[in-house]
């Protein structure tokens, strides 16, 4: 068959193109209404959103889909909101540097493990990581944050061998259900 005679094939313009003029056209409203969460000094968060989105699209728009997808667009998501409200003040606005900030890495990890985990029920490893490092950071979070002490957070971490417990059940969980 050659070339003319395939029928034509019509295509839509690219999902992600739609999402970036989508993105941009927000961007440049935001500025142009002189909004705080869109000046220049801002930019980079957004960007990580948009990485999410796009993470996001391929999950839902794309085959094969890969619950790894929804991990990064979920953390990308996550991230980039936090830096957002953070830089300007609406979220730990107290909290200076990632010497007290730290903590939002492993939770925004966790709870991205935990959203793949709903996405991929059976994928008990996301499970258990999204609780040990969700765990993990939101204590490191309480303890920076001061919400708890020094000696509480050491008091709380005795019980990091409930992460080996947890581990030992997913395998198991994961034996008795193949």
């Amino acid at each position: 068959m050659s070339t003319s005679d395939k029928p034509s094939v019509r295509g839509r313009p690219p999902i992600i193109l739609g999402i970036i003029l989508v993105l941009a056209g927000l961007w440049m409203l935001g500025r142009e209404l002189e909004l705080p969460l869109f000046t220049s000094d801002v930019i980079w968060p957004w960007l990580i959103v948009a990485l999410g989105i796009v993470f996001w699209v391929r999950y839902i728009a794309f085959t094969p889909r890969s619950s790894d997808d929804v991990f990064w667009g979920t953390g990308a998501l996550l991230a980039g909101g936090f830096l957002l409200a953070w830089h300007s003040g609406l979220l730990l606005s107290n909290l200076r540097g990632w010497g007290e900030l730290w903590p939002m890495v492993p939770l925004i990890m966790g709870i991205s493990a935990l959203v793949q985990w709903v996405f991929s029920i059976r994928d008990w490893g996301a499970f258990i990581f999204g609780i040990s490092a969700g765990a993990v950071g939101a204590v490191g979070l309480a303890y920076t944050s001061g919400m708890i002490t020094g000696a509480q957070a050491l008091k709380i971490a005795q019980f990091w061998p409930a992460i080996l417990i947890l581990a030992g059940i997913g395998l198991v969980l994961k034996a008795l259900v193949r």
